[in-house]
C-alpha cells in the first residue's frame, strides 16, 4: 500500500511510533525515524530494514523546537524527499491537580503542544517550498488522545485539548493549499507509557474489556497513509473502543 512513499516517523523509538513504523516498513515505505536517542532508535531501523525497505534514525527531541526545519531537511536528504511526516511524540504526567508543579506543566507542554506546532509548521514549510507544482504538496499525521475530547484538569489532558484545536486549525488553513493535515486520537493504549508499569494488567471497561494494542492504531495510520484517505483532513479520529464519544 505504501511502496515508494518517503515517510517521517517522529517520536518511533516505542510504542505506538515503533509498531507504525514497523506497519509502514511491512507496507514498503522508506523511513526516516526520529527519537530523543539513536540508541533505542538503532533496533527499531534494524528490524525496519529487514523488512527490504531503507531506514535511517535522527536524533531530535521535539521540544528543541530551533532544530525543527533542520531535521526536515535531513530527513529529506536522507531518502530524496518526504510525502508524509507522522508526528506522535508525547509525554504524560501522573501528577494531580493539587500537586502539579510549574516545571511538570512546562516539560509537558513544550512536547505535546510546542514541539507538535513546530514539527507541523517545519513540515509545511518544506512541503511547499519542495513540492510547489504538485496539487498534493504532502501529509501530516498528528497522534493525539481521546483526552481533546474530554475535560480535563492535568496538564497531559489539557495538552490534548490544545493539539486537537491546532489540527483542526491547521486542516482548514492547509488544505486549500494543498497539504493534508490527519489527526488520529487514540483511547488507552498498553504501552509502557499509558501502563507506567510493564507487565501491568491491560485490563479496561471497554467492549472487548482491553485496551487498544499499538498495532491496531498503526493499521489506521497505514491507510491515512495513502492517497486513498486524501479527502480526509482535520477532525480526530477516535480508535477508544466507544469510550467517551
Amino acid at each position: 500500500m505504501l511502496k515508494g512513499k518517503k515517510i517521517m516517523v517522529v517520536g518511533a523509538s516505542r510504542g505506538i511510533g515503533e509498531a507504525i513504523a514497523y506497519a509502514y516498513a511491512k507496507e514498503g515505505a522508506d523511513l526516516v525515524l526520529i527519537g530523543r536517542s539513536t540508541e533505542t532508535l538503532t533496533p527499531v531501523v534494524e528490524k525496519c530494514i529487514s523488512y527490504g525497505v531503507k531506514a535511517y534514525a535522527v536524533e531530535w527531541d521535539v521540544a528543541d523546537v530551533k532544530r525543527a526545519d533542520e531535521v526536515m531537511e535531513r530527513a529529506a536528504e536522507l531518502m530524496g524527499d518526504l510525502d508524509v511526516v507522522l508526528h506522535n511524540a508525547g509525554v504524560i504526567d501522573r501528577e494531580r491537580f493539587l500537586s502539579v508543579r510549574e516545571e511538570e506543566w512546562d516539560r509537558i507542554f513544550a512536547v505535546n503542544v510546542k514541539g507538535a506546532y513546530f514539527c507541523c509548521q517545519a513540515a509545511a514549510n518544506f512541503y511547499l517550498r519542495a513540492h510547489e507544482e504538485r496539487e498534493h504538496k504532502g501529509k501530516i499525521i498528528v497522534i493525539s488522545s481521546e483526552c481533546g475530547h474530554q475535560p480535563h484538569i492535568s496538564p497531559y489532558g489539557i495538552s490534548k485539548w490544545s493539539v486537537h484545536g491546532l489540527c483542526n486549525g491547521l486542516a482548514k488553513a492547509l488544505f486549500k493549499r494543498g497539504v493534508v493535515l490527519q489527526n488520529i486520537a487514540p483511547g488507552p493504549v498498553t504501552t509502557e507509557m499509558m501502563l507506567w508499569e510493564p507487565g501491568k494488567s491491560d485490563a479496561f471497561n471497554s467492549a472487548f474489556g482491553r485496551m487498544a494494542y499499538p498495532e491496531e492504531i498503526a493499521d489506521l495510520a497505514v491507510f491515512l497513509a495513502t492517497d486513498k484517505s486524501n479527502r480526509i483532513a482535520g477532525m480526530p479520529i477516535y480508535i477508544n473502543g466507544g469510550l467517551n464519544t
